[in-house]
């Protein structure tokens, strides 16, 4: 009974010595820091929020870093990157601070028959100019990519037609790119769900007007001056639910390629889910670190 103490010293002793000999590779793990931030939006005149994917090292140096925009898809908001895939580990690949958006169902659009809310507006006047301001972003066109799916695949591609000195690549994954014109196909209108067509209405309208040019995908992709335009990654899943979601992106490849615009298109088997969307955003991911070479 006298030895039982001892044996419980020495082996406490050696659980401390074990700890302390783990501590330093605990120390050298590649960590990203994942944080929520947020900001008052002129464009909605509301509150904006945002999660950010800082990579290793990001507090103790003072380098600067490319950033990569990602954008959510209906019925989704800024932590569905975060929480429906591997985001956050696939980041400690790579020096990118990563900007998850928040942009409601609002299309990615400035809303035509609500002028007050301006979400296409939010992202390019409000959000980027913040996260250049507060955070260590390289500022620049080069350093600077967006990619979303589905709504988001939208938003993305016509910000890199609309913006093109801002994006050095813009990826559509899965990208709902048939509107605004959709509305005037029935057959379109009647797939989707009535929260999904409201959505559409608040943002574009519900009838043809002078401002659906300047949202609609393919009539952008025909009349940007090609030189200044960003590489375009395009991905769609054979087994998407929403075949116009194939067909469209395929047909906005064609137009791409007549116009001799730098892009890849993929369709690889898959749905409209997440699994699709985190295979072909390790691919998005990868791109942009060969763009930076």
């Amino acid at each position: 009974m006298e030895d039982q103490p001892r044996r419980l010293e020495v082996i406490v002793r050696t659980f401390r010595i074990i700890i302390l000999l783990f501590i330093p590779f605990l120390a050298v793990r590649p960590q990203t820091a994942v944080l929520l931030d947020s900001l008052y939006s002129p464009s909605i005149k509301s509150i904006s929020h945002v999660t950010l994917i800082l990579p290793e090292g990001y507090r103790s140096s003072a380098q600067r870093y490319s950033a990569v925009y990602l954008l959510h898809g209906f019925n989704q908001n800024h932590t569905s990157w975060v929480n429906s895939t591997r985001l956050t580990s696939t980041a400690q690949r790579y020096k990118y601070i990563i900007v998850c958006i928040d942009a409601g169902n609002s299309w990615y659009t400035n809303s035509v028959p609500q002028p007050s809310l301006r979400y296409e507006d939010l992202v390019v006047k409000d959000i980027i100019p913040f996260i250049d301001q507060k955070y260590r972003t390289i500022p620049d066109k080069r350093h600077r990519s967006v990619c979303g799916l589905s709504m988001g695949g939208y938003g993305a591609l016509k910000y890199g037609l609309k913006y093109p000195e801002m994006f050095s690549l813009a990826a559509g994954l899965s990208p709902s790119i048939q509107f605004p014109a959709g509305l005037e196909d029935s057959a379109i209108v009647a797939r989707r769900s009535a929260a999904s067509n409201a959505s559409v209405r608040s943002a574009f309208g519900a009838v043809r007007s002078e401002l659906w040019n300047a949202n609609d995908i393919f009539f952008l992709a025909q009349n940007a001056v090609t030189d200044s335009l960003p590489y375009f990654f395009l991905a769609a899943g054979s087994q998407d639910n929403i075949p116009e979601v194939i067909t469209q992106t395929h047909e906005l490849a064609a137009i791409f390629r007549q116009r001799k615009v730098r892009f890849e298109m993929h369709e690889t088997p898959g749905g409209h889910d997440w699994r699709f969307w985190e295979e072909h955003l390790s691919i998005v991911l990868e791109r942009i670190s060969k763009i930076l070479k």
